[in-house]
């Protein structure tokens, strides 16, 4: 029986300069946070938490803290049943949003640790039937210094000729009348066919949003990405009767938003951050969650390859999950990503066949600020 016998935790800084935008951050500086467990046969695990803060101490001290010497020690095969129990101790904590950031870099390393074990693809490790392909798509589109119209068709047309036939981009900065302007710009930039993700940021009440919605050409518009505020159920249910494809949360993690969003509201699209939710084992309770509902999965990524590969290879095991972003913005290590494209169907990829993950860390860009050894 293999157990955990080290747990290392690093981050990474992404210099951004604050030249670029969205209707809620201005992006400057953004960090990611890995954690690498280590088993008794000398197997490495990768996993990454979500990590919106100014800088990743608050999260480091945490993980250091609080939620590793539950884990080093134990044998792998347990991970899953301590971190069920970490998620039940959060009711006396009051920690459940960084638990659950923190856990699901444990939760995707220690699926990583499995997979290499079986000598399988992560994704074919979590369905051996599973066809491997997912859709991607590209997202971009955020404002910037002295970024014109023509600036944005570029952009959004870049990311059509790189194979990805539905873009995302941000609205609600500015007025409704400008905001119309660019999608609008965007869209005559792309052949017919290809959709746009709109991602309002939460900034809209659903009389705006709705108007917004009606002056696009709607079988052009995949989805509307948090158009009003996250908890604004009859928002969302309005638009929703109005057609409007709603794309609800992103980083949300609690069970009973999610069950509101899905049984309630009835969203067209249930969003989450495999890094955020709590990994790869709390998305695949979400699966149950949308199973036989009107509703579909899609996973944010908006940091490095090791969250991006780890929501395609749940998307590749999974056809419930409609599709991954792919970012143009936030894409640290990405240089690593070998992709393979279908021939046939634009935006569909699938995995190389390696085990487990696939990613790796590349130690000379990571500064490591602990490790804990049995």
């Amino acid at each position: 029986m293999t157990t955990i016998s080290q747990i290392r935790v690093s981050s990474h800084c992404n210099d951004l300069g604050g030249k670029i935008w969205n209707p809620a951050i201005r992006w400057t500086q953004k960090y990611a946070v890995f954690v690498e467990i280590v088993d008794s046969s000398g197997q490495v695990g990768l996993g990454e938490c979500w990590c919106f803060d100014t800088a990743p101490d608050a999260l480091m001290a945490f993980l250091r803290t609080e939620v590793i010497p539950h884990f080093v020690g134990i044998p792998v095969e347990d991970a899953f049943d301590v971190a069920q129990q970490q998620i039940v101790r959060a009711t006396l904590t009051a920690r459940h949003g960084m638990l659950m950031s923190a856990l699901s870099g444990i939760d995707i390393a220690i699926w990583d640790l499995k997979a290499q074990s079986s000598d399988l693809p992560l994704w074919q490790t979590i369905d051996p039937n599973a066809g491997g392909e997912f859709q991607l798509y590209g997202s971009g589109g955020l404002y910037g210094q002295q970024k014109t119209l023509q600036d944005l068709q570029v952009e959004m047309r870049s990311m059509a000729d790189a194979g990805f036939q539905i873009l995302k981009m941000k609205v609600g900065a500015l007025s409704i009348e400008d905001d119309v302007k660019r999608v609008m710009a965007a869209l005559d930039s792309l052949p017919e066919p290809y959709k746009l993700i709109v991602d309002g940021v939460y900034k809209y009440s659903a009389d705006q949003a709705l108007r917004l919605f009606d002056a696009l050409p709607r079988h052009r518009i995949e989805a509307f990405q948090s158009p009003v505020a996250a908890h604004d159920y009859a928002g969302m249910a309005t638009l929703v009767k109005h057609g409007v494809p709603v794309m609800a949360t992103e980083a949300e993690y609690r069970d009973e938003l999610h069950q509101k969003l899905v049984e309630d509201v009835r969203v067209p699209f249930l969003q989450t951050a495999p890094v955020a939710v709590g990994g790869i084992s709390r998305v695949q309770e979400l699966q149950r969650l949308i199973a036989n509902s009107e509703t579909r999965l899609t996973l944010e990524v908006s940091s490095t390859s090791v969250a991006l590969v780890a929501a395609c290879h749940l998307a590749a095991a999974s056809k419930d999950i409609a599709h991954v972003e792919r970012h143009y913005v936030h894409q640290v290590f990405f240089e690593q990503l070998n992709f393979v494209s279908s021939p046939d169907f634009p935006g569909q990829f699938s995995l190389p066949k390696v085990s487990g993950l696939g990613c790796f860390l590349p130690k000379d860009q990571v500064t490591v600020h602990f490790e804990t050894t049995h």
